[in-house]
């Protein structure tokens, strides 16, 4: 392993390893150990964290000899958010992998460090249909090319229908399949005839699931999502459909802390130092813009305006925005600590709940059948203990079931009984914004859930209703 262990999470060397300069934090040398090829364009045409720069990886020991996690990050413009992979090992030997992340030499040895102990890569599954997880699923699988390979129903790509193996997938025959879902028949004619000859996952009984969707969208698209339950250690592992976030910046987002004290400036001449404090104040707002994109609490810099400040960035401040903000750009302003309680209102001291994206542009369309869905995770899996989801925090501890359906409380509200969104309402301005254009464009249909829809007369569109 090239790292060194603090507790139960594995630190890569490397950034111990940064250039010196006056820097108010140093830039990490560069490792062929955490080079990702994927270029840049695989996702938009903004740079990208983690895609064609540098990636590292952190391995957490999430239950001794049992289960893992490595995070990489993913992120726009500096606003990065961990990505997670969950690797357990399996009662008869072999590995199972959840939602793999870049496979950087880095993660490939961290890989065969496992199986030396505990038996190869045997199965690895997508759970989910999201991009920025399907883009490096296939790339891992042709590095374990004899492990069964397991997507999740309802793939979709626009605006080319293309098959499972311009992913990157090799396998084929009966090491390819979908999730089976009882009752049903694969959602892809290729699975069909390997679902009947080889029927349900050989290791369902160690790891069992409930399949959400597909959530077809009116026009193109779909949303589908897999909750696991690792019955020996109680652990529910999802995608996106929930989360939780607290003020400390996570081990993958502090081995590179130049993002964070990017964002601790109230703007982009102020100098500020690498604190505890500062680098708090940083994650705070990455998780704001990660969340709902465009925060109240910060006011827009004119093009010319912001052009013209990145000239007058101090020296010490040059490297913070390297490799991921064109030009250094700052183009807002932050005013102090008044966005704490934006913050504060989203954590609510790192309490699940599912993300605004999908509570106010997918999941709000078809309330019932999600709820429905969280019914048959609480019912079948009564006594989670623990939750691993990809993104943000990680091994969440859970009282019960109870905790996750909570998290879905906002899809429970009606005009008579309005349940309030996570985050405060002028946060959610542009979602809200986006909601309705998305549905007066017939891309999918209206929302069947009232919030109040508070953030369309108090957000910063407010005006033009």
């Amino acid at each position: 392993m090239t790292g060194i262990v603090a507790s139960n999470v594995i630190l890569p060397i490397f950034s111990a390893l940064a250039s010196s300069s006056n820097f108010a934090v140093p830039t990490p040398v560069d490792s062929p150990a955490m080079y990702w090829p994927l270029g840049k364009v695989a996702f938009s045409l903004l740079p990208l964290a983690g895609t064609s720069t540098r990636r590292a990886t952190i391995e957490t020991k999430i239950i001794e000899n049992t289960m893992w996690t490595h995070d990489q990050i993913q992120g726009v413009v500096n606003v990065n958010v961990p990505v997670r992979q969950t690797v357990i090992r399996l009662k008869n030997g072999g590995l199972w992998v959840h939602n793999p992340v870049a496979p950087t030499p880095q993660l490939l040895q961290m890989m065969k460090d496992l199986e030396k102990q505990y038996g190869s890569v045997k199965h690895i599954v997508l759970g989910t249909v999201a991009l920025e997880h399907k883009a490096t699923f296939g790339p891992f699988c042709q590095n374990f090319p004899e492990a069964t390979v397991w997507i999740q129903p309802g793939q979709w790509s626009f605006p080319l229908d293309l098959p499972i193996d311009a992913l990157g997938v090799k396998q084929k025959g009966q090491r390819l399949r979908e999730l089976p879902v009882p009752g049903k028949s694969a959602t892809n004619s290729i699975f069909r005839t390997t679902a009947e000859k080889y029927g349900r996952p050989e290791w369902q009984d160690e790891i069992d699931y409930e399949v959400l969707g597909p959530i077809t969208f009116q026009a193109v698209g779909a949303f589908s999502e897999t909750a696991f339950f690792h019955r020996a250690s109680k652990s529910l592992i999802v995608t996106d459909v929930v989360v939780g976030v607290d003020k400390n910046p996570p081990p993958i987002i502090l081995e590179d802390p130049r993002a964070l004290l990017f964002h601790a400036r109230d703007n982009i001449t102020e100098i500020v130092a690498d604190t505890p404090e500062n680098r708090e104040r940083g994650w705070r707002r990455m998780v704001q813009f990660g969340l709902v994109f465009f925060p109240s609490q910060i006011t827009v810099v004119p093009t010319g305006e912001a052009i013209k400040e990145a000239s007058n960035i101090d020296a010490s401040m040059k490297n913070l925005g390297d490799g991921a903000v064109p030009n250094n750009l700052y183009p807002w302003k932050w005013h102090g600590e008044s966005d704490k309680k934006n913050f504060d209102a989203i954590s609510n001291n790192g309490k699940l709940f599912c993300p605004p994206i999908l509570t106010k542009l997918i999941l709000d369309r078809e309330p019932q059948i999600t709820l429905d869905w969280v019914d048959r995770v609480c019912k079948r899996f009564p006594d989670m203990k623990r939750i691993v989801p990809s993104h943000l925090n990680n091994n969440i501890e859970v009282s019960s079931a109870k905790e996750f359906s909570d998290a879905f409380e906002v899809l429970r509200s009606n005009p008579t009984n309005k349940k309030s969104q996570r985050p405060l309402a002028e946060d959610l301005a542009l979602l809200q914004k986006a909601s309705d254009l998305l549905t007066d464009l017939k891309i999918v249909g209206p929302s069947l859930v009232c919030d109040g829809e508070a953030a369309r007369t108090v957000g910063r569109f407010a005006s033009l209703r």
